[in-house]
């Protein structure tokens, strides 16, 4: 039990000596940058998808009081 502690800590020192332990933050960061921007995406997605509503809406509107006006 002993030797697989030392063995890890080893490895560990090894790993974090040589930039891994560096990778593996910059590969979070990047998946935490990738992450917003998805959100963002899904946002501005939202977003176009409430404005194209607004305007058939208010279109669809325009036409009805159109419609009434000729009657």
């Amino acid at each position: 039990m002993a030797s697989k502690l030392g063995y890890l800590i080893a490895v560990a020192a090894c790993l974090g000596g040589c930039g891994v332990a560096d990778s593996g933050s910059a590969v979070a960061t990047v998946a935490a940058a990738k992450q917003q921007e998805r959100e963002n995406a899904r946002a501005a997605q939202q977003r176009i998808q409430r404005e194209l509503e607004a305007g058939m809406q208010a279109r669809q509107q325009q036409l009805e009081r159109m419609e009434q006006a000729g009657r």
